[in-house]
């Protein structure tokens, strides 16, 4: 239902500001308060800016490692605050304090409040029947002067029905509130969100849980002293046991037991290792360096000395207290004169995972490509991952949320490392039918004009640095930009900004390169770097895969690859997946051993990938081949 409505884009005067932030188990938590939480919101309003708040829980927590698209949900929300004294414990126990304890059900009072004497609206949406209507007219008359913009209560089972959505969304268009607090409970209220916040780019959202009945009465809060000593969840259990008794006792007490050991861990060993917390600076000077040999970067080294300054400004931070909880710029915001915005208006890392049904070799394996082993660091998705972890750093972004698409037909990608957990989100295409620029079109809507997606086509595996690329596409100032190699092939990685991409038709197929860029290129200033080598090594056969595999680990090992027809041809790696079977006298050069496979005694396998159930007999020999399953 949502192609059927207008899209409400933001027109941001500013960029936005940056908060200081810590890691707990994985999630990335805010340091601040509630009211400076409140002041950001609306000051974000005035700019320009919509978002989404998530206040996490034990609960939440817990989620967040089991459940990869929640995590993702909770990853890219604009601002996240700990809404458990249990995470407030954790964080001192780690050495990073958060200041206090956020509630959802406070902010709906002080933001409504804060919110009617800035003249911005507010919509409830959700809690039991009555509850919203009941809250909103509460809170008219606490706040005068508050702007209620509506209420809206949806049937159960919503969330499976078309129509009640389309009803949903029609309501918010027509309110067109400020600000919406959702009370559907978690994680429900976030997968709405996600869903909602779509149509109204420059509202925000919060998941404020049974908030509405706390307002109303119909769920009595627990005293103060219980919320400040973390025991607010006993009056919970008390209230509704059958409920409440598994997330409480069963799931999240053991789970807090963990937390706090885990913390308490961290802290000490951060004690004892103290002073270590340039590396994003060291690895933003690397990079400058390194770009200037691969692509043609004029004034690239004139970055370099201020870069330093900041370092050694870094370096002097490390041994200070952690930084003011209402500072706005990175510490290298203000030392690289005449840079490019792009990076710092980065929002997400788009990766184009293709159809399983165009390549032999997604074919063949029976899972997806971006699953296949790369070297003892995991998977190519892994290897995405760590890359995008690195464009964060050196961009001065908090987070990258990294969005996977893959058809409707292709197998989700599964191998990511747990410490990936709630930084990615895997997505089917919404239709088969849109190409690559329809896809991105249709993405372009959840971001404003001036906002940039980092693109690359997942398939291949890369040969330089990720930041190191994406610091040379920032450097052509283009309002797309993408990455050639010289002899012309296009390496499959762009920089784009959102604004861009409205040009391209909201149906039909429409492909990137070969009818998107012309038509957006009478308008917009689009422009390619070239780099002087192969970047990556795209995977669609058998051969590319071992041919990235060995250029990928020559690379590593600092050997040169000679002709492997020659009579001093060396193998340059091979990999033999858990679960895999290979007896000990078996060879295997430049080969890949699936999970699954089985490699007899005195076999011989060259630059061959044996596929789950795939055998290779007793003194046998594979060479150049796929060995599948005996059961295909």
């Amino acid at each position: 239902m949502t192609g059927m409505h207008p899209i409400r884009r933001a027109r941001p005067s500013r960029a936005r500001k940056a908060l200081p932030s810590i890691r707990l188990n994985g999630v990335n938590i805010h340091q601040i308060t509630e009211k400076q939480c409140v002041d950001y919101i609306l000051d974000e309003l005035d700019a320009g800016h919509g978002g989404t708040v998530v206040t996490p829980n034990l609960d939440h927590l817990h989620r967040c490692e089991h459940d990869l698209n929640f995590g993702a949900l909770v990853a890219e929300a604009q601002l996240v605050v700990a809404d458990g004294m249990p995470l407030v414990w954790a964080s001192r126990l780690q050495g990073t304090p958060l200041p206090e304890r956020v509630a959802g059900s406070n902010l709906v009072s002080s933001l409504t409040g804060a919110a009617a004497d800035r003249g911005r609206s507010v919509f409830l949406l959700g809690g039991s029947p009555g509850t919203a209507e009941g809250a909103g007219e509460l809170l008219k008359q606490r706040f005068p002067g508050a702007k209620i913009a509506g209420s809206l209560c949806p049937p159960p089972g919503f969330e499976h029905d078309a129509k009640l959505l389309g009803q949903i969304e029609s309501a918010l268009l027509a309110a067109d509130p400020d600000i919406v607090y959702v009370a559907l409970g978690s994680p429900k209220q976030e997968r709405l969100i996600g869903r909602l916040k779509r149509l109204l780019p420059q509202a925000w959202f919060l998941g404020v849980g049974v908030s509405f009945s706390f307002l109303t009465g119909d769920v009595k809060r627990a005293p103060l002293w219980m919320q400040k000593s973390g025991f607010e969840w006993v009056h919970r259990l008390q209230q509704e046991p059958k409920r409440l008794f598994k997330r409480y006792v069963v799931v999240g007490i053991p789970f807090a037991g963990m937390l706090l050991t885990r913390s308490a861990v961290r802290g000490l060993a951060s004690k004892l290792g103290r002073g270590n917390r340039r590396g994003a600076v060291t690895m933003r000077t690397s990079t400058i360096s390194e770009t200037s040999a691969i692509f043609d970067t004029p004034g690239m080294r004139d970055e370099t000395a201020a870069v330093a300054t900041a370092e050694r400004r870094a370096r002097q931070n490390a041994e200070n207290d952690l930084p003011d909880p209402m500072a706005t710029e990175p510490v290298t915001s203000d030392v690289t004169p005449g840079r490019s915005t792009s990076l710092s208006k980065l929002r997400g890392f788009v990766l184009l995972g293709g159809s399983v049904r165009q390549t032999p070799l997604g074919g063949a394996i029976g899972r997806s490509v971006l699953d296949l082993p790369v070297d003892a660091g995991g998977s190519i998705l892994n290897h995405w991952l760590d890359q995008a972890r690195g464009v964060a750093q050196i961009a001065g972004l908090e987070k990258l949320p990294v969005r996977i698409l893959v058809d409707r037909s292709s197998p989700e990608p599964v191998t990511a490392a747990v410490h990936h957990y709630g930084t990615f989100r895997v997505e089917r295409d919404s239709s088969e039918y849109r190409g690559s620029g329809g896809v991105l079109r249709d993405l372009a809507k959840e971001y404003a004009d001036d906002e940039y997606l980092l693109v690359a086509n997942a398939q291949q595996v890369l040969l330089d640095a990720l930041p190191i690329i994406a610091t040379a596409l920032d450097r052509k100032h283009g309002d797309i930009t993408l990455l050639s190699h010289r002899d012309g092939t296009p390496s499959g990685i762009m920089l784009i900004a959102c604004k861009t991409l409205r040009e391209i038709s909201d149906t039909g197929f429409v492909d990137m390169k070969e009818q998107a860029l012309p038509a957006i290129a009478s308008k917009f200033d689009v422009k390619v770097l070239h780099a002087r080598r192969p970047t990556g090594v795209p995977i669609w056969s058998l051969a590319d895969y071992v041919a990235a595999l060995r250029q990928h680990h020559s690379k590593r090992s600092g050997r040169r690859i000679t002709d492997p027809l020659a009579e001093d041809w060396q193998p340059m790696f091979s990999i033999v997946e858990d679960g895999a079977s290979v007896d000990r006298s078996a060879r295997i050069h430049d080969s890949v051993v699936l999970k699954g496979a089985t490699v007899e005694a005195g076999a011989l396998v060259v630059r061959s990938v044996v596929c789950p159930g795939g055998i290779v007999k007793r003194d046998t020999t594979a060479v150049d081949e796929f060995v599948p399953s005996e059961k295909a």
